[in-house]
């Protein structure tokens, strides 16, 4: 879009226009490009010409939380202008992106224009209704996390002793039978795995539900870490319609390990059920990648992709589709988990299949990890 052809420039009287055209400054942005930031000064109002703009703003934690978006056509940052308050938010570059900057000096030649004044009076609600529409959404999901917690804690609660008397009895039996009969020594290791690992899911859920994110953090071996993957989810390479392939390439990263098996539990057994919706055989890679002072962990498919409907909430919480049986909470934990080891999570997706792909530091911050023979 020409600059002299967007609407905000299009309202202002044409011979002003011809007079103000001349002090707007075009930035030529690429994603991930920082326009203003949440506490700086108001000084301009921008209008976009090509691309997507989002704005967001810090959490406590000190991450970005998304607050709103907005393409070309549209404009920006009037707000802080005729309240004379600082930044309320973080603007930067969803896309490439063209953005016209007019400073304020420029703003108060154009508002003695009736026009203008009504498009950024227009602009301006239209900003609190989508905030306000943000706002009760996250109200809505922190009061259903709430809940979800409340019944985890109770659950938690209620199963502990038969998780314990289901242990206990494994226990027994590998030591009566295990030392003359491998398998069964072998059936009991896995029972007891998977009763920690049922207990610290619960667990898992119920700490992201309450917001608590600590992880443990130790040397991890990728391949040690696929084996484990492996052995506590035996079925997902049984399965006769899809082939799990891994490949550890001798990686290793310091992080949590548990947690790290979690995110692979999600994501592969959220593929698996995407490539049973095709009733077609399938194929999911899971490969590790040493960059340097990056770890770079994909999975992928060649499953149906993930539905538009739900792409741009993804890692949301409660976001699902055609699932009878999901609670939406499991890629949102997915997300916290690689929040919480300073690491970023994306994806890319058609109707071919999705990839997914993290990446994390290989040397967390917080600690000097220590090797250990397991994951």
């Amino acid at each position: 879009m020409k600059l002299e052809k967007h609407p905000f420039i299009q309202s202002i009287s044409e011979q002003r226009r011809d007079a103000i055209l001349g002090e707007i400054e075009l930035l030529k942005l690429q994603p991930g490009d920082t326009i203003f930031l949440e506490g700086s000064q108001a000084d301009a109002l921008y209008v976009i010409l090509e691309g997507l703009v989002t704005f967001t703003k810090v959490r406590p934690d000190g991450l970005n939380q998304p607050v709103s978006a907005s393409g070309e056509g549209s404009f920006f940052g009037e707000v802080g202008l005729f309240t004379s308050e600082h930044r309320a938010l973080n603007a930067s570059a969803e896309s490439e992106c063209v953005v016209g900057r007019i400073p304020e000096s420029t703003v108060n030649k154009i508002i003695e224009d009736a026009a203008p004044q009504k498009k950024i009076l227009d602009s301006v609600i239209k900003h609190l209704k989508s905030t306000t529409s943000r706002y009760m959404e996250e109200v809505t999901r922190k009061e259903k996390l709430s809940l979800v917690g409340t019944m985890i804690s109770s659950i938690l609660h209620d199963f502990k002793n038969p998780f314990s008397i289901i242990s206990l009895g494994s226990h027994i039996v590998q030591q009566r039978h295990g030392k003359n009969d491998p398998a069964t020594a072998k059936i009991c290791t896995n029972i007891e795995a998977q009763v920690r690992r049922m207990l610290d899911m619960a667990n898992d859920l119920a700490a992201f539900a309450r917001g608590d994110s600590e992880i443990e953090i130790a040397y991890v071996s990728m391949e040690k870490l696929f084996e484990h993957f492996r052995e506590l989810n035996a079925p997902f390479f049984q399965d006769e319609t899809v082939t799990v392939e891994m490949n550890p390439n001798n990686v290793s990263l310091s992080g949590d390990a548990s947690k790290l098996i979690r995110v692979l539990q999600n994501l592969v057994g959220n593929a698996i059920d995407a490539i049973h919706q095709t009733e077609k055989p399938g194929t999911i890679v899971i490969t590790a990648i040493d960059k340097g002072d990056t770890i770079y962990l994909s999975i992928s498919d060649n499953g149906p992709g993930i539905p538009n409907e739900i792409q741009s909430r993804f890692f949301e919480p409660f976001v699902t589709f055609d699932k009878s049986d999901g609670t939406g909470l499991g890629t949102a934990i997915v997300r916290s988990i690689v929040d919480a080891h300073h690491g970023n999570i994306m994806f890319a997706t058609s109707t071919s299949g999705t990839t997914l792909t993290i990446q994390l530091p290989k040397e967390h911050k917080a600690s000097r990890a220590q090797p250990v023979t397991s994951a």
